[in-house]
C-alpha cells in the first residue's frame, strides 16, 4: 500500500482495517469464525456495518471537504486510488501503422475532412442535400418560367446552324 492507504485499529480485532479512499474500499483482514446458519446473516451484516462506519469516519477525516460552487452542496475530495484492480484481459498491443500511414506521416499527409452532406437553404429555411434529388444546386423546378434574350438566342443559332452546315459540306 502506497501513502493514501491508511489503518485504522478497531477494538475487539486482532487485526487493523485497511482503507483505499480513492476506490472507497475497506478492507477487513480478520477471519469470520464458523458461525450457526441461523446467526450467520446477523453477523455479516454487523461486520459489514462496522467496516461501512469506519470508512465513512476515514473518509471524513482525512478528506478535504468543500462548498461547490454552484449549487452549495458539500463536496468531499477523495485521492487517487491506491489498489490495482485487475482486468479481464490484457492491455492491448499497440497496433504496427501500414507503410501508407508510415509514408503519410513522413511527408505530413493528413486526413481529408469529409464535407457534410446536407447544406441549409436559407430560401426554404430547411437543411437540404448539398447535390442529387432535391439538392440545393437543382434550381430548375423553382424557376419554371424564363426569359430569353432573343438575340443572343439567335446568335446561338447561327453558331449551330454554322458548325451543322460544315459538318454536312464535309461529308
Amino acid at each position: 500500500m502506497s501513502t493514501h492507504a491508511t489503518t485504522t485499529m478497531v477494538e475487539g480485532k486482532a487485526q487493523p482495517y485497511t482503507f483505499d479512499l480513492g476506490h472507497l474500499l475497506c478492507n477487513d483482514p480478520n477471519p469470520l469464525a464458523p458461525l450457526p446458519e441461523e446467526s450467520k446473516e446477523a453477523v455479516l451484516a454487523a461486520t459489514a456495518r462496522d467496516c461501512a462506519q469506519a470508512l465513512i469516519n476515514q473518509l471524513l477525516t482525512v478528506c478535504p471537504i468543500s462548498r461547490a460552487p454552484d449549487d452549495g452542496n458539500l463536496q468531499l475530495t477523495v485521492p487517487p486510488p491506491d489498489t490495482q484492480l485487475p482486468r479481464e484481459k490484457p492491455v492491448p498491443k499497440e497496433k504496427e501503422k501500414t507503410r501508407w500511414a508510415k509514408f503519410a506521416e513522413k511527408k505530413g499527409i493528413k486526413a481529408k475532412r469529409k464535407d457534410g452532406k446536407l447544406v441549409y437553404d436559407e430560401a426554404k429555411g430547411d437543411w437540404v442535400p448539398k447535390y442529387g434529388y432535391k439538392g440545393k444546386k437543382t434550381d430548375a423546378g423553382d424557376n419554371w418560367l424564363v426569359e430569353v434574350d432573343e438575340k443572343a438566342e439567335r446568335e446561338r443559332n447561327d453558331v449551330a446552324d454554322g458548325a451543322r452546315k460544315k459538318a454536312k459540306k464535309q461529308r
